[in-house]
Parts: structure tokens; sequence; C-alpha cells
């Protein structure tokens, strides 16, 4: 593959979860850019619900000259997802999906509900797009990014919806299935199954084995099970 893959993600402040996932990276003998460490304040859930700052990283990170029109980014949030696969699996999932930009899903539609019926394939598990991991082609990420101006207010979350049910949805899915990116809230915790390798942690739902776990909403307790 001569693109290149690029994983990145947004920490102002060191993290335990961050160090796990650096740990894994470290053992896979992989890479992690990790954007945002100048800020030297809490973001997200930590801080006030100041999430533009993921936006403007993401945004500043794919205007740098060097990346490849084809090369492959992946986002995770760094405080609250469990890096649980490799990157040979993460491409050849991601491969297989029909549109260049992936995101994971989740339960509910979130922070505006009234959204959910813009959504169409709501007889799904997990209908509605969640924000906190992504992959896509650097050139579909820059067209969903043009014209972006920093407003430290504005979150990810609806951002993204916004490209996805309006502006950019020819080059967005989601994955419904849980083949890359898996988001844990109001799911049944009886059909989850935590086991270790020794990589580090293995997450299975039902017959789901994702690449990622996200921990989302302000409730985190569940991460500690996962580290």
């Amino acid at each position: 593959m001569s693109e290149k893959f690029h994983y990145i993600t947004v920490a102002t402040k060191p993290h335990i979860v961050l160090d796990t996932i650096k740990k894994k990276v470290n053992k896979l003998d992989e890479s992690i850019i990790i954007l945002g460490e100048s800020e030297n304040r809490w973001i997200g859930w930590e801080g006030n619900g100041n999430f533009g700052v993921k936006l403007r990283e993401v945004s500043d990170f794919l205007k740098r000259p060097e990346l490849g029109h084809n090369d492959i980014v992946l986002f995770t949030d760094a405080y609250d997802v469990i890096y649980c696969g490799n990157r040979p699996e993460i491409i050849k999932r991601y491969l297989e999906f029909s549109k260049p930009i992936v995101f994971g899903c989740e339960k509910l539609c979130q922070p505006d509900t009234f959204l959910s019926e813009r959504y169409n394939n709501r007889d799904k598990e997990f209908p509605y797009l969640n924000s906190g991991m992504f992959i896509g082609r650097v050139w579909a990420l820059r067209q969903c990014m043009e014209g972006y101006q920093y407003i430290d207010k504005v979150e990810d979350q609806r951002y993204w919806t916004d490209k996805f049910l309006n502006t950019n949805s020819d080059i967005i899915e989601l994955d419904y299935d849980n083949k890359l990116f898996f988001n844990t809230v109001e799911i049944n915790m009886n059909w989850v199954l935590i086991d270790r390798d020794s990589f580090g942690t293995v997450f299975l739902y039902k017959d789901k084995n994702p690449m990622f776990v996200h921990v989302n909403g302000p409730d985190k307790s569940f991460i500690n099970s996962l580290l």
C-alpha cells in the first residue's frame, strides 16, 4: 500500500487511558500522533464542554503538506478509548467499506435527539453517529473540513452529524456492525466479554470484536474494567 496511515488523537493533558493506548501502540511497533498538547487545559467532558479543540486540531493536521491525497487518517478520542486491534486488521476492515470516511455509531442520538428522524437506519442496534472515532482518506476529510473556522464551544459531535446528514452524506458512512468502532452507552452488559492477550484488552460483544472501544458520554466508570 503506497499511501500512508496516520493514527491521531487530541490530548491536552496526560491521562492513564492515553498511556494505555501508547503502550499498546509501542507493543505493536506502530505510532500515534498526539495533537493539542500545547493547550494545557482540560477539554470535552473533563473540561467545560469545549469540544472545539478537537475539531481545530484535526483541521490543522489535515493541512500538513506532507500528507498524501489518499493517505488514511484514523482518529480516536484519547481519554476514554481502548485500542483492541492492530493496524493491518484496521486497514483490512476499513477497505471493506464503500465510502471514504467511516464513523463509529451509537444507540443514542446525541446531543440533538430531534435529529433521530433524519437517520435512515434506525432499525439498527447502533443507528446514530458518534464523533469520538473515525477513519478516512485525507482528500475526503479535507473536503468535510473545508472552510472550517474554530469556535471553542462548537461540539465535534454536532459538526460531524451535520456533515453526515446534510453536506457530505455521499462520502460518510457509519460502522453499523462495529467492525472497527464500538460505543458503549446503553449497551446490554450481559453480551460483553472482556479478555486479555499479550497485547492488551480483547473486547467481544455478541459476535463483534471491534478494533476500538469508546466509553462515550460523561460516565467513564466502565473504562476501568477495560484498562
